[in-house]
C-alpha cells in the first residue's frame, strides 16, 4: 500500500497503534519540508502544524476518540467523510515553509485480515494552492463548485463555515444558502438585524467564490453623504473639482474582478440606484470629469436590517433595482432565535479575547445568564458583553446595568486621588489599551507578523493596524 501512496501527488502520512510514523510520503515532504528519514519511528508528525505537540486527526481515529476530536477541530468543521465514511475530516489553515496554506484532511484507518485497526492514514489537500493556480475565466473552481461546497458546508457536526460559527438548525440553513451562492456569481442580498454579522457572511461568501483572490470592498451606504457619493462610488479624474490633485479609484474600480458589498443598501438614494442599474446591466461607467467607460467585472452583495418590499412600496427603491440586487436572499436569524449557539459563540470569543492568557471560569451560572438575556443587539452584543466582562470582572448587559452585575473579587483598591468617575474612566482605558496590546502581538506572532493577515485575523484594516502599532511602540 505504501508504494501506491508515494505515488500520490497528495500530501499523505500513516502512523501505527503506538502514534508513531509509519510513513511519509513524497509529497508531504514537499508541503513540509521535513524528509521522511527524519521522521520515520517518531511521533513528531504534530510539527508542521502546530507550536506545541497534540493529537492530528489520525491519532484520534486509531482511538476513536470522537469527543476529543470535536473539542480539538471544534472550530474547523469536524465531521465523517462522505468519501470514505469509515474516515474523518476537517479543515484548518496554516503557514509552512513561508507560506499560508487552507488544508483539506481526512484521516481513514488501516485494517488487518481480521479487521482490526493497526494504523490509520491522513490525507492533507491544499485547496489555497488550486485555487490561486485557477483561471477564473473560466468559472468557479471545480473545489467551488455548488455540489462540492454543499457537502463541506453540511459535514455532520458542522460548527463553523468561513467566518461564522453555529450549529443550531437555523445557522445550519444559512451554511447551505451560502454554499449555494459561493457557487455561484448572481448577486446576493443579506437580511439581518443590526449586529447578527452580515458583513461576516458577506466576507464568507467571497472567499469561498471564485472571486476569492481579488479585492473585496465593504461601503456603508448610509455613511457617504449625498454630495459625495458619485465620486466615491465612481471615483474622480484629476481637476475635475475644486480640491481634486490626483486622480482618484471608486469603489467600482476597486472592486473590479471581486466583490462590492453595500452595507444597509436600503439607503441608497433614487438617483445613485438609476446610476448603479447601468453598471449592473453592463453598460458601465464614467469616472467624475471623465469621458472614458470603465465595465467594471464585479458582483454585488447586498445587506440591509429593513424590509427592501417595504420600501419598493413606498417608492424609496426601484423595482428594477430591486429585482437586481434580490437574486439569492440570506436570512441571518436574531441570536435570540439560535441560542444553541450561545455555548459556542461565548467560547470563541472569550478564547479570542483572552489571547493565552488562563481562561475564566465559564460557570453555570454565568452561561444561564447569558441564556436568559434577550440580545437586542445580537452577536456584536454578546461579543461586547464578553469583552467587559474579561476586562472588568462583571457581566454587564448594558454600561448602566450595574446592580445586575455578577462581579468577580478583586484586590482593594487604594484611595483614588482623582475624583471617582475620572479615576474609573482611566483604569478602564489603561486595561482596554493594555488588553488591544497584547491581542495585537499575539496574533502578530501568530502570523509570523504578516501584517495583511494579521489585520484579516484582528477584523481591522492594515492602515488601522500600522496606527496601533506605531501608537503602542510595536515593532
Amino acid at each position: 500500500m505504501f508504494e501506491v501512496l508515494d505515488c500520490s501527488p497528495l500530501p499523505q502520512f500513516a502512523v501505527g497503534n503506538n502514534n508513531r510514523v509509519t510513513y511519509w510520503n513524497k509529497a508531504c515532504e514537499l508541503m513540509t519540508g521535513l524528509k521522511a528519514t527524519e521522521m520515520i519511528g517518531t511521533d513528531r508528525h504534530w510539527e508542521p502544524f502546530y507550536t506545541r505537540k497534540r493529537p492530528l486527526v489520525a491519532d484520534l481515529i486509531l482511538k476513536n476518540d470522537v469527543k476529543k476530536f470535536l473539542e480539538l477541530y471544534k472550530e474547523k468543521n469536524p465531521g465523517q467523510s462522505k468519501i470514505i465514511p469509515s474516515a474523518w475530516e476537517a479543515y484548518d489553515s496554516f503557514t509552512m515553509c513561508g507560506r499560508p496554506l487552507n488544508l483539506y484532511f481526512m484521516a481513514a484507518p488501516i485494517m488487518d485480515d481480521r479487521g482490526h485497526i493497526v494504523g490509520a492514514v491522513e490525507t492533507l489537500h491544499d485547496l489555497s494552492g488550486q485555487l490561486l493556480s485557477w483561471d477564473p475565466k473560466l468559472g468557479a473552481h471545480p473545489a467551488l463548485q455548488v455540489n462540492h461546497l454543499k457537502q463541506s458546508a453540511l459535514l455532520p457536526n458542522n460548527f463553523q463555515l468561513g467566518h461564522l460559527i453555529g450549529k443550531s438548525q437555523p445557522m445550519q440553513e444559512v451554511y447551505t444558502t451560502i454554499a449555494k451562492a459561493a457557487g455561484s456569481n448572481a448577486n446576493v442580498i443579506i437580511y439581518g438585524e443590526s449586529g447578527t454579522g452580515k458583513e461576516l457572511v458577506a466576507k464568507t461568501i467571497h472567499e469561498l467564490s471564485s472571486r476569492t483572490h481579488r479585492n473585496f470592498v465593504a461601503v456603508n451606504c448610509g455613511a457617504i453623504p449625498e454630495t459625495l457619493i458619485e465620486s466615491e462610488f465612481f471615483g474622480y479624474k484629476k481637476g475635475a473639482f475644486t480640491g481634486a490633485a490626483t486622480d482618484r479609484e471608486g469603489y467600482l474600480d476597486r472592486a473590479d474582478g471581486g466583490t462590492l458589498f453595500l452595507d444597509e443598501i436600503g439607503d441608497i438614494s433614487l438617483g445613485m440606484q438609476v446610476k448603479l442599474l447601468r453598471v449592473l446591466e453592463g453598460n458601465g461607467f464614467c469616472p467624475v470629469g471623465s469621458r472614458e467607460t470603465h465595465l467594471p467585472d464585479l458582483r454585488i452583495i447586498g445587506a440591509t436590517s429593513r424590509d427592501l418590499e417595504e420600501l419598493v412600496r413606498e417608492d424609496k427603491i426601484r423595482k428594477d433595482f430591486y429585482y437586481r440586487i434580490h437574486v439569492i436572499p440570506v436570512h441571518l436569524p436574531p441570536l435570540r432565535h439560535r441560542k444553541d449557539d450561545l455555548g459556542l459563540l461565548t467560547t470563541h470569543f472569550v478564547r479570542n479575547l483572552s489571547m493565552g492568557h488562563p481562561l475564566p471560569d465559564l460557570s453555570d451560572d454565568l452561561m444561564r445568564r447569558l441564556s436568559s438575556h434577550h440580545w437586542p443587539g445580537n452577536v456584536r452584543e454578546l461579543q461586547n458583553v464578553l469583552h467587559r466582562y474579561l476586562t472588568l470582572g462583571r457581566l454587564d448587559f448594558t454600561p448602566e446595568a450595574q446592580r445586575s452585575s455578577a462581579t468577580i473579587p478583586r484586590p482593594a483598591a487604594t484611595a483614588p486621588d482623582k475624583p471617582p468617575h475620572q479615576e474609573t474612566e482611566g483604569r478602564l482605558q489603561n486595561a482596554m489599551a493594555s488588553f488591544e496590546k497584547e491581542q495585537i502581538v499575539e496574533i502578530l506572532n501568530q502570523t509570523r507578523w504578516h501584517r495583511s493577515r494579521a489585520a484579516s485575523l484582528l477584523g481591522i484594516s492594515r492602515k488601522t493596524l500600522f496606527r496601533k502599532m506605531r501608537q503602542y511602540g510595536i515593532n
